[in-house]
């Protein structure tokens, strides 16, 4: 059986890495991407090829394009992929628009058991 794929977008190579360990050693195939420029193209690409893209993990703030905007700019195209946002900055306005997008919202610094945990939930949903 397919394992589910999860695209994560961090902009911090160090976390990004950590991140996509963390998730494929409890079995989930993880793609991998450093600006929201990156998100959207990737997730535009794996939709068109079939590819059953089960949740998108993202930053809330990158450089030039934030994890709220390219979720914005998926949502608007069409795309339903459940989301999970996670942030250092975890003000009242950010948890806002995180839920508008009815995504989950996670603080950094988070520990990678809370991280599979909010995993195993939002793919629940």
């Amino acid at each position: 059986m397919l394992q589910p794929l999860i695209a994560l977008a961090e902009d911090d190579p160090a976390l990004r890495a950590l991140l996509a360990t963390a998730l494929e050693t409890v079995g989930y195939r993880v793609v991998t991407v450093a600006t929201g420029e990156l998100l959207v193209a990737t997730v535009r690409t794996l939709l068109a090829a079939g590819d059953p893209l089960r949740l998108i993990i993202t930053d809330v703030r990158m450089p030039t394009l934030g994890g709220l905007e390219a979720a914005r700019i998926l949502r608007e195209t069409g795309h339903a992929t459940p989301l999970l946002f996670m942030t250092a900055y975890g003000d009242a306005w950010t948890r806002s628009q995180a839920a508008d997008l009815g995504a989950l919202l996670l603080d950094k610094p988070l520990s990678l058991t809370v991280l599979r945990h909010a995993v195993t939930l939002a793919l629940a949903i």
